[in-house]
């Protein structure tokens, strides 16, 4: 049985034409994700994370050197336990910039 997270943010991906990648599914799925919205279509990173300090860690070492000073146009940071988006600045945390609606059927039916 997929996980909570699992459901959400797949449910998410299907409804805005976001590709899944087929490793999302190898391992258990945590609230925050990335989503590189550069590609087209836009595709989930299959990592997920459970720290805002690893999400960090991520970008500074592995997105960053690849995109560089187009990072904030091609990314896309979500938290699906509160749904919200962040944004990556430079320092050692995220900025929350707007709200977004995640919804599980499974829970609410």
């Amino acid at each position: 049985m997929p996980t909570k997270y699992e459901r959400l943010v797949g449910d998410y991906c299907a409804r805005h034409g976001i590709t899944v990648p087929p490793g999302f599914a190898r391992l258990t799925p945590s609230r925050y994700v990335i989503i590189r919205t550069h590609n087209t279509p836009p595709k989930l990173i299959a990592k997920t994370w459970f720290k805002t300090a690893d999400v960090v860690y991520y970008i500074k070492h592995f997105l960053l050197p690849e995109l560089g000073e187009s990072l904030s146009r091609s990314i896309r940071i979500l938290d699906f336990q509160k749904g919200e988006e962040f944004a990556f600045t430079g320092g050692e945390r995220l900025d929350k910039v707007s709200a977004f609606s995640i919804t599980d059927e499974a829970e609410t039916a």
